[in-house]
C-alpha cells in the first residue's frame, strides 16, 4: 500500500489556549489523502474549514497531533516549511487582495521566483499558469490592480500554480463572482488538475460546485471531522447533513421530496444524475 500524499493524525489546534477564551478549532481529527484526487470540504461557518487547511502546509502548528507530506512529519525537526508551501500551495479566499506587483506576470511570478528557478523557467510557468486560468496574454503586462474582480481571483489562482504544487488547496475561490465567473474558474481549475495529475482540495460554501467537482468530501461540524467518504455517499445522508445546517444541492431536495411522496427514486447530487434516474424510470435508455 503506497504512503498518503496528506495525512493527519489526531490533529487538534487550540486557539487562546489556557485563558476564558481557549476554543478548539479542529479537534482530534484523522484522515488520508491520496495522489490525484479532488477533494472537497464542507461545513457551517465556525466549524474548523480554514484553520484544517492552514494547517495542513505548515501556516498553522498543531496544538497536538501531526501532519504528514508523503510520510513526513511536517513538524520534524529539519523539515522545511518553506519548500512544504511550495508543494501544497494555499489560495486564501478573496486572493485578489494579496496581489501586490507591479504587473500581473510579476506578481504570477513571485513564488517561482523564490523557488530560485532560472528566467527561462519562470517565463514558462507564468505562460502555462496563464493559460490554465484563462488570462490572455495582453494582461501580463498590466496591473493587477487594473483588473476585474473575475481576472484579479484567476491571476492570484494563477500564481499558485506557477510554482506547480503536488496539492492545491483552494479556500472559496468563487466567493463574490456571479455564476458565470464561478463555472469557469472551477472548470479551469477541474482542467488544471485532470492535465497535471494533482490533488486539489476544495473549500466551498456551495454544494453544487462542490458535488459537480469533488470525488470525495469531508464535512466538518464543531471542530471534529464527521464524514469523509465519496461524494454520492455523503450527499445521500441529506439528512444528516440539514441536522448540521448545511444545505444539499437544490436537485437533491427534489429528489428526497419526491421519494417521501411515495415515488422509487435514488438519491441523486446532480442535474446529470437526475436525469439518469428520471431515464432509468422510465425505462429508456441511459
Amino acid at each position: 500500500m503506497s504512503e498518503a500524499l496528506l495525512r493527519a493524525s489526531c490533529l487538534t489546534h487550540v486557539y487562546s489556549a489556557g485563558t476564558p477564551f481557549e476554543k478548539a478549532a479542529v479537534a482530534d481529527v484523522s484522515f488520508e489523502i491520496g495522489d490525484n484526487e479532488f477533494i472537497g470540504v464542507i461545513g457551517h461557518t465556525g466549524s474548523g474549514k480554514s484553520t484544517l487547511i492552514q494547517s495542513l502546509n505548515g501556516l498553522l502548528k498543531p496544538s497536538s497531533g501531526q501532519i504528514f507530506y508523503q510520510g513526513q512529519d511536517i513538524w520534524k525537526k529539519g523539515f522545511s516549511q518553506r519548500e512544504l508551501r511550495f508543494r501544497v500551495g494555499l489560495v486564501f479566499q478573496y486572493p485578489e487582495y494579496q496581489l501586490f506587483e507591479e504587473t500581473v506576470e510579476k506578481d504570477i511570478a513571485f513564488g517561482p521566483k523564490n523557488m530560485g528557478l532560472s528566467e527561462e523557467e519562470i517565463r514558462q510557468r507564468v505562460e502555462e499558469a496563464m493559460y490554465f486560468v484563462g488570462l490572455p496574454d495582453r494582461f501580463r503586462t498590466r496591473s493587477p490592480f487594473e483588473l476585474s474582480g473575475g481576472q484579479k481571483r484567476r491571476a492570484a489562482i494563477a500564481g499558485i500554480m506557477a510554482m506547480r504544487p503536488k496539492v492545491l488547496i483552494l479556500d472559496e475561490p468563487t466567493a463574490g463572482l456571479d455564476p458565470r465567473g464561478c463555472h469557469e474558474i472551477l472548470s479551469r481549475i477541474r482542467e488544471y488538475q485532470q492535465t497535471e495529475k494533482i490533488t486539489v482540495i476544495l473549500v466551498s460554501h456551495s454544494m453544487e460546485d462542490i458535488c459537480a467537482n469533488a470525488q470525495k468530501v469531508m464535512v466538518l461540524h464543531q471542530a471534529h471531522l464527521v464524514m469523509f467518504a465519496p461524494t454520492e455517499e455523503v450527499f445521500a445522508r441529506a439528512g444528516e447533513l440539514s441536522e448540521m445546517g448545511l444545505s444539499v444541492p437544490q436537485i437533491t431536495r427534489v429528489f428526497l421530496t419526491l421519494s417521501q411522496k411515495g415515488y422509487d427514486l435514488s438519491s441523486v447530487f446532480s442535474v446529470a444524475r437526475a436525469a439518469d434516474e428520471i431515464l432509468r424510470k422510465a425505462g429508456r435508455p441511459q
